[in-house]
């Protein structure tokens, strides 16, 4: 798909692509069947869209928008979360998000996803100041209206994730801890750390198992060890910890949402898929394998597709 996109999310049913546009000024819905493009919705003047999301039930699109350029230093730049009907091709709703923290010389780290049963959509946008940041924003998905704020005191927040079931919000922070979030009780359910003796890991990704019973974190020491630490959720209790086979130049990628694949690489070893139960793994394809580290990759829900961006105005699908 010829579209130099940096943030991208698969439909439920893997049939679409959203990602944030070329020059991340508009929210383009792609066809996977054709590679061409459906629609496109437009970031509001003067707006850059930093993230995107689609509803599990393919009624809704979402995207988190901020200002470009403000008046003067320090000024706050504005937020927006807005909502299409992909059915109407429509606004659903608008919401500006006035409590935050990022000033105009700062590039926002932006997170949105809906829960997999299409109810709510949590929204996250900091900074890697040292300024604490509000929390997670936890949306009527529909109604626009503000249910939730997790109000964690953390410098930032780089990925969200939601339990199969839509009730745990996990999210990882700056500190490098994965907090999970209950959604009927409103509170902190666990804060966890992935520890290797005294020393504290690098949480990479995170995601929760299919069976709902385990919040799984991929971890790194920053240059040589990378680890998969897996905890029960309703009580926080580590269940394992295993060393990962990667070598020290190598990165993350992506975690599969099924749990049982990775994706890895640099520019040293190459790039790699690599299975956690059989701890084998295969080169990508020649003709696909990144070049740089400014690589992306997001899987499909159902885990059978990644999306592959290298920042050369081309997203390659493989199955």
């Amino acid at each position: 798909m010829p579209t130099n996109a940096t943030k991208f999310k698969f439909s439920a049913d893997g049939e679409t692509l959203l990602t944030n546009g070329a020059n991340e000024q508009s929210a383009e819905l792609w066809s996977l069947t054709t590679g061409k493009q459906i629609y496109a919705f437009p970031a509001k003047s003067g707006f850059a869209l930093c993230d995107v999301a689609l509803s599990a039930d393919g009624y809704l699109a979402a995207a988190l928008m901020y200002s470009l350029s403000a008046p003067t230093l320090p000024t706050k730049r504005q937020v927006e979360l807005k909502v299409w009907n992909l059915k109407t091709k429509q606004a659903q709703w608008t919401s500006p998000i006035q409590t935050h923290a990022i000033q105009t010389n700062e590039t926002p780290a932006c997170q949105i996803e809906f829960s997999p049963n299409s109810r709510f959509l949590a929204t996250s946008i900091s900074s890697r100041s040292r300024n604490p940041q509000v929390g997670v924003r936890i949306w009527n998905a529909r109604q626009g209206t503000l249910q939730q704020i997790t109000r964690s005191a953390v410098t930032y927040i780089n990925r969200l994730a939601f339990s199969p079931d839509s009730s745990v919000l996990g999210f990882v922070t700056g500190n490098s801890q994965l907090h999970l979030w209950n959604l009927s009780a409103r509170k902190l359910q666990a804060k966890l750390q992935a520890l290797d003796g005294k020393y504290v890991m690098l949480i990479l990704d995170a995601i929760f198992s299919p069976n709902q019973q385990e919040a799984i974190a991929f971890t790194s020491d920053g240059g040589i060890f990378s680890r998969l630490y897996r905890w029960q959720i309703k009580t926080g209790k580590l269940q394992s910890s295993s060393e990962l086979p990667i070598d020290r130049t190598d990165s993350l990628l992506s975690l599969s949402p099924d749990a049982q694949t990775y994706v890895y690489g640099g520019d040293v070893t190459g790039y790699h898929i690599g299975n956690f139960q059989t701890r084998n793994s295969w080169d990508f394809p020649q003709n696909l394998s990144p070049t740089s580290g400014l690589t992306t990759v997001v899987f499909s829900p159902d885990a059978q597709q990644m999306a592959i961006a290298q920042g050369n105005q081309t997203i390659n699908i493989l199955r």
